[in-house]
């Protein structure tokens, strides 16, 4: 009877054991659910945010167009960075230990819908001839350690300044293309 008992233990030791085990390979995927709710697709800027083959670029950069990858962004103190437009953000809202940046992107080929999106909290300033350009929706998720915020504007072909403004951090990852 005590070998009974004995065996019927390591059973169930052993089911309590593949659970966990279950349970620690499952975990990822309970992240990814935390990155739902969004108004449109994102499941491309999540692979790229993810991907450890982002572009490296400093502020005042330039990239020759939007990337089929994300860039990651040097930020510098918000108080020290002059950005080259006004932000749309007020002054007070930017933290004063927070981060911001720029690149500028050579060349925007087609008119269109194009989606900003950001890994962590910031406010995205899109400029086109020097002017602020409005932006025509924004969708983001708290939860989602993947991707923070997404927001689309209509941009015509030309050059376009992407502006990060109070980022929590030195460094943020960004992605710009053409919205589905």
């Amino acid at each position: 009877m005590s070998a009974m008992r004995y065996n019927v233990g390591r059973r169930l030791a052993g089911l309590a054991a593949s659970g966990g085990l279950l349970l620690l390979v499952s975990a990822p995927g309970f992240a990814q659910d935390a990155c739902t709710g969004f108004k449109w697709p994102v499941d491309t800027e999540i692979g790229w945010m993810g991907a450890a083959d982002s572009e490296a670029v400093a502020t005042g950069a330039t990239i020759p167009a939007p990337l089929a990858k994300a860039v990651t962004l040097t930020l510098k103190p918000s108080k020290s960075e002059t950005l080259p437009v006004v932000s749309g953000v007020k002054k007070q809202a930017v933290g004063s230990e927070s981060f911001s940046g720029w690149f500028t992107i050579d060349k925007i080929e087609k008119a269109g819908t194009y989606q900003v999106s950001l890994s962590q909290n910031g406010w995205i300033d899109v400029a086109q001839d020097g002017k602020l350009v409005d932006s025509t929706a924004f969708t983001g998720n708290h939860e989602c350690k993947s991707i923070r915020k997404s927001v689309r504007y209509e941009l015509a072909p030309g050059s376009a300044l992407i502006q990060i403004v109070g980022a929590p951090a030195g460094t943020i990852k960004v992605t710009v293309r053409e919205a589905n």
